[in-house]
């Protein structure tokens, strides 16, 4: 009686050990997790295949016992879909599974930061080879496909990975089932391969043709997003100054200053801005004492520029101070951005400008809302993949212009600023 006890205990205890193990995702572990099937212990596995994306419950159906009789080993990786993530957990990660990885033929990924997570594969794969070229990759995504095409597009070569195919991710759950059962054809209805061939868009749409022929043939894919964006900040600025009543130095000051802060970042820019600030001030004593021509100011204003930048950055090295970022100065176009804010400097410190005048203070408060506000919409996600996605907006975004610089009417400032006299006026039409 005592043996067949123990051996009951025995089987039992085997059970346990041998059960499949899962790295449950909750909000009180670790953003990422890493989710392996266990391999059965009597299979003789001959491939691999690699999920990398959100948890789902449907892992729990047991998918690996149908993959156990195709001889295949699902491994998971669980990553959260939260859009507040640091690329350094996903790059630890990459390199903590950086073996799997290379030994699986096929990559699932089910993420909506696809794009980070292929960009730093293929930086690892430039690094230390992943043969990502001799893989296979399903994209569960509902992203709209021609946006699809041009953000994957500066991702392709680094990836090498030639056999791309899209999933609904409302059939990622068939996808997988059939997978496990060994009948995946590639020719289901679900499932899309991918091309970055621009001849697939219709000519009809003229701007969205022209944007996917520029990126087959090798243009960058963030230039032409800074193009739609900006041309939106256009639009976002002649709102401002037109409709509001903003007092911005002009349309292209704010939208020079925007490209500027997105280059240099904000503590340099606005210390550049400052440099401007202190620059014309030296230049109004100066031409106090000695008369010179527009040109010769000009001129002398640009030298003493350079002459207090490289004072300020100096002081910045001897001091060790950190609010200037110097690997900046390493890429000689940084002169660029340095140029468009001595203009916008130039334009807003103007002949007549009185430093302490409250119209003074004000008018730069307003210019440095509407910058900002050009400067956030460089780096809105959404904002990008929409302008991407239908580049056609660009019509719409000209009508609006048009629409907007035709406006006669009051500004809001000015409904403000006349409301006691609109309210007199009211008042005495009663009577």
């Amino acid at each position: 009686m005592k043996k067949i006890i123990a051996l009951i205990l025995i089987c039992f205890g085997s059970a346990f050990l041998h059960a499949p193990a899962s790295a449950q995702f909750t909000s009180a572990t670790s953003t990422w997790q890493v989710h392996y099937s266990a391999p059965t212990k009597w299979v003789n596995y001959k491939n691999t295949i690699v999920y990398i994306g959100a948890q789902w419950e449907e892992f729990d159906l047991g998918f690996q016992q149908n993959f156990d009789k195709q001889q295949t080993l699902l491994e998971e990786i669980f990553i959260s879909d939260n859009k507040n993530f640091s690329e350094n957990d996903i790059a630890s990660q990459i390199i903590d599974n950086i073996d799997i990885i290379k030994a699986t033929k096929t990559l699932i990924i089910n993420t909506s930061n696809f794009d980070i997570l292929l960009q730093l594969l293929g930086k690892m794969n430039a690094t230390d080879t992943l043969n990502l070229k001799n893989k296979t990759l399903y994209l569960a995504t509902n992203s709209n496909k021609f946006f699809l095409k041009r953000i994957l597009a500066k991702q392709i070569k680094s990836i090498g990975i030639d056999r791309i195919y899209t999933i609904s991710q409302d059939k990622l759950l068939n996808f997988l089932s059939t997978l496990s059962l060994g009948k995946i054809t590639n020719d289901e209805s679900y499932i899309t391969p991918f091309s970055l061939s621009f001849q697939e868009t219709p000519k009809y749409l003229v701007i969205s043709y022209l944007i996917d022929s520029l990126i087959y043939h090798g243009f960058p894919i963030e230039l032409i997003t800074m193009f739609l964006i900006l041309s939106l900040g256009a639009l976002v600025i002649s709102i401002f100054r037109q409709i509001v009543g903003f007092s911005i130095f002009g349309i292209y000051s704010p939208l020079l200053f925007a490209v500027s802060l997105s280059v240099l970042w904000i503590p340099l820019s606005m210390t550049l801005l400052g440099i401007g600030l202190i620059t014309k001030l030296l230049m109004r004593l100066f031409t106090k004492r000695i008369y010179l021509l527009h040109n010769a100011k000009t001129s002398l204003l640009v030298m003493l520029y350079f002459f207090i930048l490289l004072m300020v950055l100096g002081l910045n090295t001897v001091f060790n101070f950190t609010f200037i970022n110097m690997d900046i100065f390493t890429n000689g176009f940084v002169i660029l951005p340095i140029l468009f804010i001595i203009i916008v400097s130039d334009k807003i410190y103007n002949e007549g400008f009185k430093l302490f005048s409250k119209w003074r203070r004000v008018a730069f408060a307003e210019f440095l809302l509407v910058s900002f506000a050009v400067y956030g919409l460089l780096y809105r996600t959404v904002v990008k993949h929409i302008l991407l996605a239908f580049p056609e907006l660009l019509l719409l975004i000209f009508i609006l212009n048009i629409a907007v610089w035709r406006f006669t009417g009051l500004q809001l400032l000015e409904y403000f600023r006349f409301m006691p006299l609109i309210k007199k006026s009211s008042e005495s039409e009663e009577e």
